[in-house]
């Protein structure tokens, strides 16, 4: 068999025989108290950049830490930020919602204005000295928003990462009992070789459950309730094929330095924490804390920091690997299942660990983890097909590509008669609102998609929307923006501020003015504007909108022929609770509003209902970049100076951010007469699930648990988890769980304080002349010369596709100078996403660490480089022109 070795101490060899599990003779055997861990060297900051640019990716965690702990504090900056980061979520939807929640929401509430109150008291009466513990507790408070679309990747926490040293995955024995955490190479290798895993039951001798649920409370990433906290922690195939880590590869705080987990069968296995650090630009030579708060907190490079980027740190001489052979040369589990059969050439098998089917009838155009494709369809038999759409996230080519296969498998379904399809959603964190309405309308033609939305409003919103929606109703356009020289009738016929192209359902007509659209709606001490819906008749905004496209079945996108509509109870949606964003919204037409059943797996190890959709279920991410640029563009593009006059400046802050995000507009039920945005809605699914040791890694095992389930036997469904389902036509017939769990809290006592006038090198100031480089879709400079065109930055030449025609019909390459990153990187800027281009080669591993004079071991961890490109490029409005080849 092929497993990782793990340090471990064997208390009971007998009980591990007893559970049918064979002698792991590979482990190591050492004595029952482990030795402390080397002393770090006080020159970790230095040490930690040197070691990045001689090829390592990984770190001990307890060595980053060290560094990170003693990166100063200023005061003045982080209370500009904090004044600058309140203002723009001022712009954030539910605030409200957050401070007064509705029945059956499942988190705490939070009063997020009155928090950011206490940071800045907690900042003037000098609480913080280190910026590690400033960041963390803002950090912490973004967690306690539970909205995927409230993210901050900013300042000193960015490029850094906490992982586990190994993957672990949740799972039941058998259908009904409650799940256990188990070490997954234990899961995948028992599976193919018929022996039963031992289930972890302590981690650093406290009960599993207990450890790993307070765990997910402080690092939740966004996710409305304890069940879908739990699931992000662990491995999944899903994640594997998209190169993204779980919660326990991508933790944000510090988890401590040694770990150990302790089996039923008496095995404890020791290790420590790892890290990773994830800034792919050369920094310049970084010595010590302070320049780290200069690089990282401020954008601001060193002295000594040349653009050809000659090498000032030394060659590395040591080994390469410095891993200990463990005598297996034999085939992997993967390399075993994924050659079994009749292999297709391209399938997910052996990127998800042999999960996914060697043999899919269905594949996108480039399925490939480090390639654009991600659909893949199954026909398990003559009557149930699958459908697995991992992510509504697609750019390019890629997405008509999407839409292809899709309508492949669909055509072929609807002649071989399948009556059963099961939508695979696990791991879908969103994506495009595009993809999301064109796959609705290819099972639902004959329905209208709901788009119901509504904002905030405050004086700056309507500020800006009085502005916005006077100055673009007044452009002189022609036809469909023939006059329009400069772009803008089209840019801007999308702009949140501009409303005369969107439609009042109280009248079906588009508003006449901001005025009639803002309202206001006052509930809960706050006010909102009335509802809009998108006209998705109307080309000019779909394009502008949509990345270019319109969707599915409205102008150019309408069919010859009109697809068949299916029947709702031959489609089941299968989720993991993970869904987010774009994904959700297809959960809200395809449950909701076309009436689908959803089945969703996993969740903490108890009883009861479980949410289909618990990532953002907000209309409209938006970031702080975009607020910014709005607010330069009442200058700048509308030449309203007496309003700009009017508006606060956005250029008073000093932290470097990459990406802050928020959701600006709710999502609201047709007819809803409480007008509750859907993410406070308790939205359970038809039918709970428990992953199983048969089939967490074996996913046709699981697409005929679920269709067995949903068509064959209710009872397959977790106890006490139906009945709890919302439809459009019908209500549940139980009320929702009560909201368990407390706000969370993070112990910052262990950090020290750390004096920035001993902590700098370099510039004898802190506000150095040259800065970190920072694009968007609205600054992009086009490079034709590789070697030269982005000289002087940290930049590369990078290619994009782009639709020259506006018809998704020609598609051509476009270079620019973009930012290099990686899968475990800081956030891309607004409008951009991550290319994967490569594997990171590791040339240098992390030192070794010993208890008991054996080395200790952990799992590897796959880090993959690529680059920032944008999704969408308006190539008229930002005069880039369409490349000739």
């Amino acid at each position: 068999m092929s497993v990782i070795s793990r340090c471990v101490l064997v208390f009971g060899v007998l009980g591990a025989l007893a559970e049918g599990a064979p002698a792991k003779t590979d482990r190591l055997i050492l004595p029952p108290t482990p030795t402390e861990a080397p002393e770090v060297a006080s020159t970790a900051c230095g040490d930690l950049i040197v070691s990045k640019e001689q090829g390592q990716t990984l770190f001990w965690a307890s060595d980053v830490f060290e560094c990170l702990s003693n990166v100063p504090f200023i005061p003045d900056v982080a209370s500009r930020f904090i004044n600058y980061y309140n203002e723009t979520l001022q712009f954030h939807s539910t605030l409200a919602f957050l401070r007064d929640p509705p029945e059956g929401y499942q988190q705490p509430p939070v009063d997020v204005v009155f928090e950011f109150g206490l940071l800045q008291r907690n900042i003037a009466a000098g609480i913080y000295t280190t910026q590690y513990a400033f960041e963390a507790d803002l950090q912490l408070l973004i967690n306690r928003i539970h909205d995927s679309h409230v993210y901050l990747s900013a300042g000193l926490l960015a490029p850094f990462t906490f992982i586990s040293p190994f993957y672990l995955v949740s799972a039941s024995r058998a259908g009904q009992e409650a799940p256990g955490v188990y070490f997954r190479e234990d899961v995948i290798a028992g599976q193919l070789e018929g022996w039963e895993p031992s289930p972890i039951t302590k981690i650093n001798d406290v009960d599993v459950v207990e450890y790993l649920t307070s765990f997910a409370e402080i690092n939740s990433e966004g996710y409305l309730e304890p069940h879908a906290d739990w699931n992000a922690l662990f491995e999944h195939p899903a994640l594997d094929i998209q190169s993204s880590q779980s919660v326990l590869h991508s933790a944000i705080f510090y988890p401590g330095d040694a770990v150990n987990y302790t089996q039923a069968n008496g095995t404890t296995t020791y290790s420590y924490w790892l890290a990773s650090y994830s800034e792919a630009q050369h920094t310049g030579p970084l010595t010590t804390a302070g320049d780290f708060f200069n690089y990282f907190v401020l954008g601001l490079l060193p002295d000594s920091w040349n653009a050809s980027n000659p090498q000032w740190w030394p060659d590395w001489e040591g080994e390469s690997d410095d891993s200990e052979d463990d005598g297996e040369d034999g085939p992997t589990p993967a390399d075993v299942i994924c050659t079994a059969g009749n292999p297709r050439q391209v399938s997910w098998c052996k990127d998800s660990q042999g999960a996914y089917p060697n043999n899919p009838d269905y594949v996108q155009e480039d399925l490939n983890r480090l390639k654009g494709g991600v659909v893949s369809g199954y026909f398990l038999d003559n009557t149930t097909g699958v459908l697995s759409i991992p992510s509504f996230l697609q750019q390019g080519i890629d997405t008509k590509n999407f839409f292809r296969v899709i309508d492949e498998f669909l055509g072929d379904a609807t002649e071989m008669n399948i009556s059963r399809i099961v939508i695979d959603l696990q791991q879908n964190h969103g994506g495009l609102n595009l993809l999301a309405l064109s796959v609705f309308k290819r099972f639902f033609y004959d329905q209208e998609p709901w788009t119901g939305s509504r904002i905030r409003t405050h004086e700056l919103a309507n500020t800006l929307g009085e502005a916005y929606s006077s100055w673009w109703d007044g452009l002189e356009t022609g036809n469909e923006g023939a006059l329009d020289e400069d772009g803008n009738y089209h840019y801007f016929s999308s702009s949140e501020w501009v409303v005369g192209n969107r439609i009042n359902p109280a009248t079906g007509k588009n508003y006449s003015s901001w005025h009639e659209y803002n309202g206001p709606i006052s509930d809960r001490g706050d006010t909102f504007s009335n509802l809009q819906l998108y006209n998705l008749s109307d080309q000019v905004f779909d394009t502008a909108g949509f990345q270019g496209w319109v969707p599915f079945g409205y102008g150019i996108s309408t069919p010859e022929k009109a697809p068949p509509t299916w029947a709702p109870e031959s489609i089941v949606l299968l989720t993991d609770g993970l869904c987010n964003s774009a994904c959700a919204y297809f959960v809200e037409l395809m449950a909701h509003q076309a009436g689908v059943k959803t089945v969703v797996v996993g969740g903490r190890p108890s009883t009861g209902p479980m949410q289909t959709a618990s990532g953002s279920r907000g209309a409209r991410l938006y970031s702080s970049e975009a607020l910014d640029y709005d607010f330069i563009n009442v200058n700048n593009t509308l030449e309203d100076h007496e309003t700009f006059a009017k508006l606060p400046s956005r250029d008073n802050n000093d932290l470097f951010i990459n990406f802050a995000g928020f959701n600006i507009r709710d999502q609201i039920r047709e007819a809803d007469k409480d007008a509750i945005p859907v993410q406070f809605k308790y939205d359970a699914a038809d039918c709970r699930l428990y992953y199983t040791l048969a089939n967490i890694y074996n996913l046709t095992q699981l697409w005929r648990d679920v269709a067995a389930a949903v068509w064959d036997d209710p009872s397959l469904c977790v106890e006490d988890s139906t009945g709890y389902a919302v439809r459009k036509a019908s209500a549940p017939s139980k009320t929702p769980p009560e909201r368990t769990v407390q706000a969370p809290t993070l112990n910052l006592d262990h950090i020290t304080f750390s004096d920035l006038t001993v902590n700098t090198t370099g510039s004898p100031s802190l506000y150095d002349v040259k800065t970190k480089d920072s694009i968007s879709t609205t600054d992009l400079k086009q490079c034709f010369h590789r070697a030269s065109d982005c000289a002087g930055t940290s930049l590369k030449c990078r290619d994009f596709d782009v639709d020259c025609t506006g018809q998704q019909t020609t598609w051509r390459t476009m270079s620019a100078c973009l930012p290099d990153t990686t899968n475990y990187g800081a956030g891309c800027g607004d409008g951009l996403w991550f290319i994967e281009t490569n594997d990171a080669e590791s040339k240098k591993n992390v030192p070794k660490k010993t208890l008991g004079g054996k080395k200790v071991n952990y799992e590897t961890v796959t880090v993959v480089e690529g680059y920032c490109a944008p999704v969408y490029v308006d190539v008229r409005k930002y005069k880039l022109g369409c490349p000739i080849s």
